[in-house]
C-alpha cells in the first residue's frame, strides 16, 4: 500500500560547524528560539503568549546584555541551519550552556553531540550544563558529551527543588582546551 512506505530520508547531517552569532542576528535566533521553546512546552507545561509566541528569557539576556561572556552559535549541518547554542557565565569564572537546540530532523544523527563537544572545546575551563531529567533522553545525551570532553572527571547533581516542577540537574566539568572534535576554529568535521 502506498501509505505504508518508509519515512523520507533524513537530511544530510555532516559536516557539522558552529558559526558565531552576533546580537544583531535577530531573525535566525528568534525563529529557532520559538522552535526550542515549543519543544520544551510539553516538559515545562508552557503555553504561548496571546500572540502565539513563547517567551525566551535566555535569548533576551544574550541580546540585551553587554556581557561578552554571553555568546551564541548557529549550528549548521551540511551547510544548512541545524540549531543553536547559547552560553553564558557560570559562577565567577566558569561557562554554562544556557540553551541548546537541534532541529528534530537532525536529532540522533550526531549533530548535537558534535556541536556540544565543539562549543565546550572553544572555551576551556569550568563548565556547568543544566538540564531536566524529565525531558526524555537528555541525561544520557549530556552524560555522553561530558564523558567525551572530560573522561570520568565530571559530576552530576540535582539543584534545588522549584515550587512548580522537578529540580534541574547539573553536570559540572573542567576542560583544558580543544576537544577531539576539532580546535578553536569552526572548521567543519566530517566525522
Amino acid at each position: 500500500m502506498p501509505w505504508e512506505t518508509s519515512k523520507p530520508p533524513r537530511p544530510p547531517s555532516h559536516p557539522v560547524a558552529l558559526e558565531p552569532l552576533e546580537r544583531g542576528d535577530r531573525a535566525v535566533l528568534d525563529h529557532l528560539g520559538q522552535l526550542y521553546r515549543y519543544d520544551l512546552s510539553e516538559s515545562y507545561g508552557l503555553l504561548p503568549n496571546d500572540d502565539g509566541s513563547f517567551n525566551f528569557r535566555e535569548l533576551d539576556r544574550f541580546r540585551l546584555a553587554g556581557d561578552p561572556r554571553r555568546r551564541a552559535w548557529l549550528i549548521t549541518a551540511a551547510g544548512r541551519t541545524a540549531g543553536f547554542v547559547l552560553t553564558g557565565p557560570a559562577d565567577a569564572d566558569g561557562h554554562a550552556i544556557t540553551a541548546f537546540f537541534v532541529v528534530r530532523a537532525l536529532r540522533r544523527t550526531g549533530v548535537g553531540r558534535e556541536a556540544a563537544v565543539r562549543v565546550i572545546g572553544l572555551l576551556p575551563g569550568r563548565w556547568v550544563i543544566g538540564f531536566q531529567r524529565y525531558n526524555p533522553g537528555v541525561e544520557a545525551f549530556w552524560s555522553r558529551v561530558a564523558t567525551e570532553v572530560a573522561g570520568d572527571r565530571w559530576e552530576i547533581a540535582d539543584g534545588p527543588v522549584p515550587e512548580n516542577r522537578p529540580p534541574d540537574t547539573f553536570i559540572s566539568l573542567t576542560t583544558q582546551g580543544t576537544t577531539r572534535s576539532d580546535g578553536p576554529d569552526s572548521t567543519p568535521s566530517t566525522s
